[in-house]
């Protein structure tokens, strides 16, 4: 059996074999998979589903508060084990494996925690059939070789998992690495595929020293995608096609798109629908939760969009990220996007600074290029703004940075 599991850093290579006996051994497993070694997420998180248990995800880097805040102490963690039977003779290959997963598929269910960037983490039960509802199983999928590139224990981690385990791929783990690493992971363990942040991909670019062939696909969710990255990809990776998925933790994967428009299937009309800029969904489309706040049978996602057509819609910011200055709405990335067409500008994330008089003001965090003077670029970019945009969206604080930090879930943190 092949390759499952690789993380360079710490010179770990697990096989599919390996991963069998680790799943089907007698040992304790636990209600709560609170585990901060990526691979054995996984493996609890199997061990539970094969023994037909409850399970129930949390985040890692969840706080005591964080914990507390969902009704989880130290004791429910230390008392919620249980023993699981030695499985071997139910389970004497790992193709048996994929096909109890897949046959019970309706009845088994994995409880996951939102990211709680916006407030609270909300716990949303979901069936092992959305989880998996984007997964493509043939043989075009069998040779290739995945990068791990999301938190393990957030809902786009556990697609891009279960999308190479059922195709019993190679997953190279490169979330949470140096940057400057994982050129050589990506270019020595031959990775085809990465799903990833548009944030990552960014950050990623600058450390690709050589072209590299064997990408062949590049997915994008959790944040708008940015056109302009498009061009450096196809530099960096000439093979590579690029796509962009809607997903999120309470609906699950739903929508793809190539560059900016997501297509409404046919199979979705009637279940999602836009009204005020703002995206909803009906609540068949959902998983399970208590803390749903729904407006008859529809979910207000908090996603502000646009219509392309009668069938596509274009991302244009979270509600939650909208900037009050002195009563007017401010969209962040439409500054964003005026700020990029500057020379001498890398990236750039604008926010609402607190501001005595107004509630809020424009800043901005920039990256420059190396040789670009602090004081002549922010001249430019104050120029056009003031060109381009109304006077309550100029950043009245522009601050020059090395780089951006990240949420848990790897897209760049507004502040």
């Amino acid at each position: 059996m092949g390759l499952f599991w690789i993380d360079n850093s710490k010179d770990i290579r697990i096989n599919y074999n390996d991963l069998l006996n680790e799943l089907v051994k007698e040992g304790h497993n636990n209600l709560f998979i609170y585990e901060s070694n990526p691979y054995k997420v996984f493996v609890k998180i199997l061990r539970n589903m094969l023994g037909k248990r409850r399970c129930i995800i949390l985040d890692a880097d969840f706080s005591n508060d964080e914990l507390a805040g969902i009704g989880v102490s130290k004791e429910n963690l230390e008392n919620t084990s249980f023993f699981q039977e030695d499985l071997k003779s139910k389970f004497n290959s790992f193709n048996e494996i994929l096909n109890f997963l897949k046959s019970n598929e309706d009845t088994l269910e994995i409880e996951i925690y939102t990211s709680g960037t916006t407030g609270r983490p909300k716990k949303v039960k979901q069936s092992f059939k959305n989880v998996i509802r984007a997964v493509k199983t043939n043989s075009d999928y069998k040779d290739n070789n995945w990068g791990f590139a999301y938190n393990p224990t957030h809902f786009a981690g556990l697609q891009v998992f279960f999308q190479a385990l059922f195709n019993e791929n190679k997953l190279v783990y490169i979330f949470d690495k140096d940057y400057s690493l994982i050129y050589n992971d990506i270019y020595t363990e031959k990775i085809s595929h990465l799903s990833c942040t548009p944030t990552f991909i960014k950050m990623l670019l600058p450390n690709i020293a050589e072209p590299i062939n064997t990408m062949l696909n590049i997915t994008f969710g959790g944040e708008k995608f940015d056109p302009r990255v498009e061009n450096k990809i196809k530099q960096k990776f000439p093979n590579a096609s690029v796509k962009n998925v809607y997903a999120s933790t309470e609906a699950g994967s739903l929508l793809r798109a190539k560059g900016q428009d997501f297509l409404i299937p046919n199979r979705y009309k009637g279940f999602i629908k836009i009204e005020d800029d703002e995206l909803i969904i009906h609540k068949q489309l959902l998983g399970k939760s208590d803390s749903f706040v729904l407006d008859g049978e529809w979910y207000k996602t908090g996603d502000l969009v646009e219509f392309v057509n009668g069938n596509s819609f274009r991302f244009k910011t979270r509600k939650s990220e909208m900037i009050n200055v002195g009563g007017y709405k401010v969209n962040p990335r439409e500054v964003e996007e005026v700020i990029k067409d500057v020379n001498g500008v890398i990236d750039v994330i604008v926010f609402g600074r607190k501001n005595s008089v107004l509630g809020y003001i424009i800043a901005a965090n920039v990256i420059k290029a190396d040789d670009e003077d602090k004081k002549e670029l922010k001249l430019r970019i104050n120029e056009t703004c003031e060109n381009k945009l109304q006077e309550f969206k100029i950043p009245r604080i522009i601050k020059f940075v090395d780089s951006f930090e990240v949420t848990r879930t790897g897209k760049v943190k507004r502040t």
